[in-house]
């Protein structure tokens, strides 16, 4: 990594651990092998959204879409990148299946399934938004110690239960610009020690089918 990457990461660190995210402001790099860091990216979440419930049109769920995809910091390379969030205050989007990725996945920052990574003890708002499109496909969200294989039905709450999202209903029109859009919103807090815990769909079937990753507390 070059003099002038090194500056950058030590700036973005340091701005996320003094409040940058609590601000609401959200820093993203991307890293393909830790070697270079790509595009730098600020962006605000929306900040007049209905409460969850009611649907919101897709001019509305753009924003949601585009935080989404460039929030948090893009780790690793190939099958192992993973998004990592830095700060006190997190506000982390998942898309369910986002249109173009497979079924039963989920999104954040363009990658399927994949492992997030928080500091012990963060306060995290974490939302969902539903993408979907078809009968059957209700989406929502639990984190928990539950562990991969999953059976059809996931009962709930999981062990080490730590937040959840109800489902949500899949979008109305097959069209994704004029369509309405579903979500839901929680806040939690990340456990206060580091531990691996898993993000999953609780719609009987959909983990089950793949839909679930890793979710890491770290020092």
């Amino acid at each position: 990594m070059n003099r002038i990457c090194k500056r950058m990461l030590a700036a973005v660190t340091a701005l996320a651990l003094t409040g940058g995210a609590a601000s609401g402001i959200v820093l993203a790099a991307g890293m393909g092998n830790m070697g270079g860091m790509g595009g730098m990216k600020m962006g605000p979440m929306p900040k007049h959204l209905p409460k969850p419930g009611k649907p919101i049109h897709y001019t509305v769920a753009r924003p949601l879409i585009k935080y989404s995809n460039s929030e948090g910091m893009l780790m690793g390379h190939g099958k192992h990148k993973s998004v990592m969030f830095m700060g006190h205050n997190i506000h982390m989007v998942i898309i369910a299946v986002e249109p173009g990725s497979p079924d039963q996945t989920f999104e954040i920052h363009k990658l399927v399934d994949p492992k997030l990574t928080v500091p012990a003890g963060a306060n995290i708002t974490l939302t969902i938004l539903n993408m979907d499109y078809g009968p059957g496909m209700i989406h929502g969200v639990i984190i928990g110690k539950a562990q991969p294989p999953y059976k059809t039905v996931v009962p709930v709450p999981v062990p080490g239960q730590i937040a959840e999202i109800p489902l949500t209903m899949p979008r109305t029109a097959k069209s994704i610009k004029k369509s309405n859009y579903y979500f839901g919103t929680t806040t939690f807090k990340a456990p206060g020690t580091p531990g691996t815990y898993y993000y999953l769909c609780q719609m009987p079937g959909h983990a089950k089918a793949g839909m679930y990753g890793k979710f890491v507390v770290t020092p």
